[in-house]
Formats: structure tokens, C-alpha cells, sequence
């Protein structure tokens, strides 16, 4: 990412991801927006979950931030709030923000300046050839020995932590507080995983045959599935989800601030929504916007304040946790 400058009038700077990501939010949400604005949307793209050094810099010393809209994951987007580097959103230059669902808005305080756009739910991925008799029905089968040193997880198990907690015969709802179960299954996984990677790149090894399992979020096995013999399923004993953010980081210009909201309430329209989460293979948020047709099966939730088959974590207690779970994670796979 690079330094912090002003923005050039009439440029907005978004905070993005690559591949399947980036080019949904490129052609659903930025492009349009330019369309009917007349504002140039720039990309600045970067990969995994964290926020980039530069912006995390720029919050911490009150310095002009790299960017003017951020779109992360939820749980660096709380975190931004607790610390005061989010901007509220103004509801009355914002009005489409009461029309959304209410998975729309985080607890407490933060649902004054960080927005979801969008529900994912993570699914297992797996390459055909290696299930020719179907798709896989159990989470059981990430500790088949049969897939021993061919199975990819998220960097620090990001989103299993659910799964992992009932397949030991934990209970969810004592989550955070009582999570043996989940680190006890975790440790039974730990020999059969090969990878713990973000998904850029992930299609070569894919290809190469040396990976039969992933788990992953739907967008990103949606893109190995470009190219790729690559199924996904969700297990009968349930998935977990997650959400994005869309918030504007503290240090932003007024006259920028303002370009911003409207391009987050552009992306949370209607017709802009059903398009965008088409691409992604997301939930959308706004009732009015039509669940896209990957999603509409029995085993996955009707809308995004819909939680059948879902193992669900609030973003809150992830956001809590997360440092607690990551070191737990780290010591178990060390």
C-alpha cells in the first residue's frame, strides 16, 4: 500500500483484496459507483485478514490513512472501533442503513461506524478426483488417513474454531469460555494439515494434485471452481460464517469523508447488493436484494439473520479473542 497522500479530487481510495474478492467489488460496487458519480474509484489491494502496517500506522499516530473506505474482515474492523480509529456513519446522509438486516450492525458501540455488507459461510472444499464416490458429508474427514498431509486451513485455523468445538462433543454456546473440546480436536487435526494459507495461489496446488481438502470461504472455492474439478459441500453437522466490514478510518478529510459514505451506501443498495454478493457467493444484507442461487439450499440459512446449519461465533467474541485463539492455535500446530 502506499504512503499516505492526499486524495486527488474526485478520487476515492478503497481498501481491497485480490482475485475473485477484488474483482467483484471492481465490477459490482466501484465501477458503478464511477458510472454514476463521476468519482474514479483506486483499488489498493492486500492480502490475509490483518490490516496493512501503513494503515495500522496511520490510525495509531493520527496520521492521514492510506485509504479512504476500508472493506476487511469484521474482526480487524471491531477492533478499529473499540480503539476510536472509525469515523461514525452518518444515518442521515446514509438512509439505506435502516432498511438493512439487522446482521447488518455489530453490538455495542460499533454499529455507529462499521458495517456488514454481506454474510459468508465457509464450506469444505474438496478436488473431485479424490471423491469420486461424492462429496464429503462429515467434518470427520479431515482426520481420514487417507487425506494425511493434503489438507489446507486459514492461517491460525481462522474460522474452525466452531466446528472444532462440536466435532469433540463441545457445546457452542460455551464458547469462549469452556473450549477444550475445540482445542482437543484441533489437536487430532494438526498431523493431517499441509497447509495453513490464505487462497491466492492455492489453484497450482490444486492442480498439481497435491491438496484433496480445504476449508475455506465459498467465494474462494467459487474461484478454484473457474478452472479446477473442485466441489465444495457443507458437512450435516453444520458450518460456521463470518462477515466483511465497510468503515472509514479516522484521519479522512471531511470533504473525503463524504465521498466515502456514499460509497458505502451505494454498495449496500439493493440492485448493488444482489450483484455484488451474486459474484461473491455471499449473503446479502438488504431484504430487497435476492439471495444468490448457490445459496438457496436446505442445509445453508435463508437470509442473513437466518442461522440454520450455522455453528455461529458472534464477531464480537472473535474480536475479543482472536489474539487468545491465535496464540492457542500457534502452541498446538508449533
Amino acid at each position: 500500500m502506499r504512503a499516505p497522500s492526499d486524495s486527488p479530487a474526485g478520487v476515492l481510495r478503497v481498501h481491497t483484496w485480490g482475485g475473485r474478492w477484488g474483482r467483484a467489488l471492481d465490477s459490482a460496487v466501484s465501477r458503478p459507483f464511477e458510472q454514476a458519480t463521476g468519482v474514479r474509484v483506486h483499488h489498493e489491494p492486500h492480502v490475509g485478514l490483518a490490516l496493512p502496517p501503513s494503515l495500522l500506522h496511520a490510525l495509531d499516530t493520527g496520521e492521514r490513512p492510506p485509504v479512504d473506505v476500508v472493506w476487511s474482515n469484521s474482526v480487524p474492523a471491531l477492533n478499529a472501533a473499540r480503539a476510536g480509529h472509525c469515523l461514525p456513519l452518518d444515518p442521515t446522509r446514509m438512509p439505506v442503513l435502516a432498511d438493512l438486516r439487522r446482521r447488518s450492525r455489530p453490538d455495542g458501540d460499533a454499529a455507529q461506524s462499521v458495517v456488514h455488507p454481506y454474510v459468508v459461510y465457509y464450506v469444505l472444499g474438496y478436488h473431485e478426483e479424490a471423491f469420486p464416490e461424492g462429496p464429503p458429508r462429515s467434518w470427520d474427514v479431515l482426520l481420514d488417513e487417507r487425506h494425511r498431509g493434503r489438507i489446507a486451513l486459514y492461517p491460525h485455523g481462522n474460522g474452525l474454531h466452531a466446528i472444532a468445538q462440536t466435532m469433540q462433543g463441545g457445546r457452542i454456546e460455551r464458547i469462549p469460555f469452556e473450549m477444550e473440546a475445540c482445542w482437543s480436536f484441533l489437536r487430532r487435526l494438526r498431523s493431517q494439515i499441509s497447509e495453513l494459507e490464505y487462497s491466492i495461489g492455492m489453484e497450482e496446488r490444486l492442480r498439481a494434485r497435491r491438496l484433496d481438502l480445504c476449508f475455506r470461504a465459498l467465494p474462494n472455492v467459487l474461484a478454484f471452481r473457474t478452472d479446477l474439478p473442485v466441489g465444495w459441500s457443507v458437512p450435516s453437522e453444520g458450518t460456521a460464517d463470518t462477515t466483511d466490514a465497510l468503515w472509514i478510518p479516522r484521519g479522512v478529510p471531511d470533504a473525503v469523508r463524504d465521498l466515502a459514505m456514499r460509497y458505502i451506501a451505494f454498495a449496500l443498495r439493493p440492485d448493488v447488493q444482489q450483484d455484488w454478493c451474486r459474484q461473491l457467493g455471499a449473503m446479502p444484507v438488504h431484504p430487497a436484494a435476492q439471495v444468490p442461487t448457490m445459496l438457496r439450499r436446505p442445509d445453508l440459512p435463508a437470509h442473513a439473520d437466518d442461522f440454520r446449519g450455522i455453528l455461529h461465533i458472534p464477531e464480537s467474541v472473535k474480536a475479543e479473542y482472536q489474539d487468545v485463539w491465535e496464540r492457542k492455535f500457534a502452541e498446538i500446530f508449533a
